[in-house]
């Protein structure tokens, strides 16, 4: 019984159904009538076809009919797997196929099907056609086609892009970085991939830089800040720095994004309606040479050394981090919890003669406690959580070195706010809680002659609207306390049935469903971060301009 031949045909279709099942693949047997000797059962599921049409003596004809009127079309061309072809040109196209003696083609009966089919015509006249679905394969390799195309066009992005940009991975080494970031330090790609920061930058530098990119890629809290570079080549340039963890748990990585304002800093000089001295304190100054000195890195201590620094939370963390960080730059320190402590407090320094320098209010506290310190005379600075953190002297000293001659409404790290009288109209409020988008915002407003009011939250948005009536307001979706969409529905709620107050969304990335909120809040249009002068003269145009024309016509 060893010979197939003699064998029972039961026990040879057990065979070759065993084959077909060990291959993965469909298994048709034919002689050189053309009848089907064996044909196993994947190709009943594959074909599409009756399993009366898979019986011993079938014509191939017969089965390639029934193929075509169940809608297979194998066609080689994957790039015209619809190729029209009649039904009879088509059989007559696949028989002539089947007579070759040998042939291996990937064919494609659908869009999202691929079938790998191996034929083999034997002396004997037997003829053997292998038929392996690898559709599977063939879409995991279109996918990576695609995401390799999409990886290449992200670089070619990024390289074009003028902002300089790096990524560094879990060690603090660079694993990309832009051809702007390139320029910027100065170095081919080879002297920056593969090294750390401390292998390309001064070590007072690294030593500074090292626990803000701990804090961003542990917690994925992203940071921005204002720096004052003076580049290896000795140019200097005025960037606001944004930092952020992308990836996944175990994958993260640190982005980081230079972004060049000395053109909307000397735009807004340029008019004299900013003195740059007033705000350019607020910018750390960094010396990217690379025989730089410690002592050009921070020059905060001289300047916080003495000074009386009240810090007002209820968070004990970011006190007990505040006090630490600022009496390591020898400040005397003391701290409040709430607004009747620190009022307490400026009651009794007052009797006591006791001179306060500066209080350093939790942008999460009430936005009241700026007034309380203004009613005692004592200059008052917004800090957002994420900056009470090693930067705080600069940002103290920037604050401390600011003339304080006249009250303004609210101050923020060292940021000159235009400074107004209570209930004037003015033409545009700002609801923004990040100080650095605050600086942004200032400059650029400023250059376009504008009159502004800023807001830390969104309650102070809402009062602030209440209180001057601004032609239009600015709003980002992400305040404290009352979000961007709870603030403008609730100015939209309190409005009297006069001319509604344009507002626009400020988001951060374009997300459709973002876009819907802001509309559902009650907003009259979006723009994107980062905030550029072109996209809010654009604004200002449509909703300022065009309306002061229409009231004139």
């Amino acid at each position: 019984m060893n010979d197939l031949d003699t064998a029972d045909p039961n026990i040879q279709t057990a065979i070759l159904e065993a084959l077909s099942e060990g291959l993965s693949a469909a298994v048709l047997l034919y002689d050189k009538n053309d009848l089907v000797v064996f044909a196993s059962q994947q190709i009943a599921s594959i074909m599409r076809v009756q399993p009366r049409l898979l019986m011993p003596r079938t014509r191939i004809r017969d089965l390639l009919a029934a193929m075509y009127d169940a809608g297979i079309r194998l066609v080689a061309d994957t790039h015209n797997y619809r190729r029209a072809l009649g039904r009879e040109d088509w059989v007559a196209e696949q028989i002539a196929g089947l007579w070759k003696e040998r042939s291996e083609s990937l064919e494609r009966p659908g869009p999202d099907r691929w079938l790998n089919i191996t034929k083999r015509r034997l002396p004997s006249g037997y003829g053997i056609c292998v038929i392996k679905d690898v559709s599977e394969q063939k879409k995991r390799e279109e996918q990576w086609r695609l995401d390799t195309e999409r990886v290449q066009v992200t670089e070619e992005v990024l390289d074009n892009l003028p902002f300089p940009i790096s990524v560094k991975d879990r060690n603090s080494t660079f694993v990309a970085v832009n051809k702007a970031n390139c320029d910027f330090l100065d170095l081919p790609p080879d002297a920056i991939l593969g090294h750390k920061g401390t292998d390309i930058n001064n070590k007072a530098f690294e030593d500074r830089l090292a626990p803000i990119n701990q804090h961003v890629y542990e917690t994925g809290d992203p940071i921005q800040l204002p720096e004052r570079i003076t580049r290896p080549d000795g140019s200097t340039a005025l960037t606001i720095v944004h930092k952020y963890r992308i990836g996944k748990p175990g994958r993260y990585y640190l982005v980081t994004v230079k972004q060049d304002v000395s053109s909307v800093v000397a735009g807004a000089s340029a008019d004299h309606s900013l003195q740059s001295s007033e705000w350019v304190s607020a910018f750390v100054p960094i010396d990217m040479t690379r025989d730089l000195a410690p002592a050009a890195i921070d020059h905060s201590a001289a300047a916080v050394a003495g000074a009386k620094i009240l810090i007002v939370s209820r968070f004990a963390d970011t006190v007990a981090g505040a006090i630490d960080v600022l009496a390591r730059a020898a400040a005397d320190v003391s701290a409040a919890a709430d607004a009747d402590e620190f009022a307490l407090f400026l009651q009794l320094a007052a009797e006591a003669d006791v001179r306060i320098d500066l209080v350093v209010i939790d942008a999460r506290m009430p936005a009241e406690l700026a007034q309380i310190a203004e009613a005692y005379g004592v200059a008052a600075l917004r800090v957002a959580d994420a900056s009470f953190g090693p930067d705080l002297p600069l940002r103290v000293a920037a604050e401390l070195a600011r003339p304080h001659d006249e009250v303004v409404l609210p101050a923020t790290e060292g940021q000159p706010v235009q400074s107004l009288p209570k209930a004037e109209s003015v033409d545009v409020l700002v609801a923004e809680d990040n100080e650095v988008n605050q600086i942004v915002f200032s400059q650029i407003i400023e250059g376009l002659g504008y009159r502004y009011v800023l807001a830390v939250d969104g309650e102070e948005a809402v009062r602030l609207w209440r209180e001057h009536s601004p032609r239009l307001v600015l709003m980002d979706v992400t305040l404290p306390k009352l979000t961007g969409f709870e603030a403008s529905a609730a100015i939209r709620a309190l409005e009297d049935g006069a001319d509604s107050v344009p507002i626009i969304g400020v988001l951060p990335q374009a997300f459709d469903r973002d876009r819907e909120a802001c509309i559902d809040a009650g907003m009259n249009d979006v723009i994107l971060k980062p905030i550029s002068p072109e996209a809010l003269d654009t604004v200002f145009q449509r909703y300022l301009t065009s309306a002061e024309i229409e009231a004139q016509a």
